[in-house]
């Protein structure tokens, strides 16, 4: 049987499906709770609906115990250090270099800090151990150091459209369920979330991307027994299994992810959304958690492609609900347009570089993009 070269440009582009571009990203971290604990729990209503709604990835492993071993995966691609009380700024790749040599920002938003840029231990109800993004050489440096700020500054910077691009949150030991209740948890999460999805970035067409992870994970209420699984068939070695959520426009809607995913491979999604050139340590090796996305992929030209004109276009959405339309943007103008999901043509263009957008819309409103640059000789 023939396959079309439509069907063949469509089912190579879902294979080969790539995280959204995005220079919004923010991460919320939550404490020591197992996958069976939150998933299902009454008590927290509103962190089931996001579960529900967006993507869930229910084969979501921690790498180890621990707080600032398993956070670390999430920034530095490695454990970088056991001690819960370190105040030391080591110089591993981290993820604020990477944001730094694109030139995004970057924020970490903690309860209870008590000013930007303070470095101690604990305060109130915060502790150092739950902000590792602050323990490297590139955010301790004085200019950088000022990024860790008081919550409350994020409203703020919400109503002043000064929010950054890149978001770390630690909610308090009260509310991020170390020390209190899941439900505790739940009712932060549903004052302060929304407030995030009201952002520019997660309204349509928007590339916000928002994660709401667990450090590790704990089948009890007292910390015994310790959840040591790795994945569904190895019990231990590892830090347990945790209830991972993906939210924004970009989001498949009601998909739950049967892949068998980890912090690394959180932290190369962050790499991979955000235009990073390489990934911090773990995060090289892993493979993005693609399949939480809708996404458009265009398989020719290739970024930065030098060619003459015409420019051949090769495009496919790969996404869970129908598309109604794909069209070609060439410098912020509007010149193809197909109904469904793939384009396939040639452009005429002048001389010089131009900015290429393909973007679908799909049949409930969303808005899926992707961009590259194409100079024509």
């Amino acid at each position: 049987m023939k396959i079309s070269a439509f069907l063949l440009l469509l089912i190579t582009t879902i294979v080969s499906a790539q995280v959204p571009q995005s220079r919004h990203v923010w991460v919320v971290t939550e404490e020591n709770h197992s996958y069976e604990r939150v998933i299902g729990n009454s008590s927290m209503p509103y962190f089931n609906g996001l579960a529900k709604k967006y993507g869930l990835a229910a084969q979501y492993y921690a790498e180890q115990h621990n707080s600032i071993s398993a956070l670390m995966w999430l920034v530095a691609g490695k454990p970088i250090t056991g001690n819960n009380s370190t105040t030391t700024c080591y110089s591993a790749d981290n993820i604020v270099r990477h944001l730094l040599l694109r030139g995004f920002t970057w924020r970490s938003y903690q309860e209870d800090l008590p000013y930007a840029g303070f470095t101690g231990i604990s305060h109130l109800n915060y502790v150092r151990r739950h902000n590792p993004i602050i323990d490297f050489t590139d955010s301790c440096a004085p200019s950088e150091a000022v990024n860790s700020v008081p919550y409350s500054q994020f409203a703020k910077e919400a109503a002043n459209h000064t929010t950054p691009n890149y978001a770390y949150i630690s909610p308090n030991l009260q509310h991020d369920a170390h020390d209190g209740p899941p439900s505790a948890a739940d009712s932060w999460l549903s004052q302060n979330v929304p407030t995030i999805l009201a952002l520019p970035e997660f309204q349509p067409g928007g590339d916000g991307i928002l994660f709401i992870v667990w450090d590790e994970g704990d089948l009890s209420g007292n910390g015994v027994p310790q959840d040591n699984r790795c994945s569904s068939t190895i019990s231990s070695g590892c830090g347990g299994r945790v209830a991972t959520l993906a939210i924004g426009p970009q989001v498949k809607v009601h998909h739950q992810s049967s892949v068998l995913y980890h912090h690394a491979n959180l932290l190369r999604t962050v790499c991979d959304a955000m235009g990073f050139s390489s990934c911090p340590a773990g995060g090289a090796s892993a493979k993005a958690m693609s399949d939480m996305f809708d996404s458009v992929n265009i398989s020719a030209p290739l970024p930065n492609a030098v060619a003459a004109s015409p420019i051949g276009i090769q495009a496919a959405a790969s996404i869970n609900v129908p598309v109604n339309a794909t069209q070609i943007y060439v410098d912020h103008v509007l010149k193809y347009q197909v109904s469904g999901p793939a384009v396939n043509t040639q452009l005429s263009m002048k001389p010089g570089q131009h900015y290429i957008v393909v973007k679908a819309w799909d049949s409930a409103g969303g808005i899926h993009a992707r961009s590259l640059y194409v100079t024509v000789r």
